[in-house]
């Protein structure tokens, strides 16, 4: 696991020192490996739609973005931005999040991003319902 999160953010470090701000480069880095991931995971498996492909990948990089947020803090080096963190929390990454903040110990105590997280959680569950109500009224289920 720690191989896997070191290279990850053997790829973000990169990114930490290049032009822009660190929430576009660390926002088209995770989500385009996301996309990569769910492109991936879709071609293995055949059976497997593309939500849940989109799911699996996003989970996955929500989690080591976590790791690797909580793994060079404190070296100086360009950190994760909270709005990316929340931001892949509610584009699916909810099942990455809730096991990786308390794996790496991250994001544990401090109240502001905690209450960011559980209300984005909250939206994203009531989404979710609503998309899983609505799929099964119009197939008359």
């Amino acid at each position: 696991m720690q191989s896997v999160i070191c290279l990850f953010g053997s790829a973000l470090s990169r990114l930490g020192r290049s032009h822009g701000s660190a929430q576009v480069r660390f926002s088209l880095f995770t989500f385009g490996t996301a996309i990569a991931l769910a492109v991936v995971v879709g071609g293995l498996f055949a059976g497997v739609d593309a939500l849940w492909s989109w799911i699996f990948a996003i989970t996955v990089i929500t989690f080591l973005a976590f790791g690797y947020d909580k793994a060079i803090s404190g070296t100086g080096a360009t950190r994760v931005p909270e709005a990316v963190l929340l931001a892949l929390t509610f584009f699916g990454g909810t099942v990455g999040a809730l096991v990786g903040r308390p794996v790496f110990h991250h994001k544990t105590k401090k109240v502001g991003f905690r209450v960011k997280f559980w209300f984005v959680v909250v939206i994203q569950i009531a989404l979710a319902a609503s998309y899983f109500l609505w799929a099964r009224a119009s197939s008359g289920g």
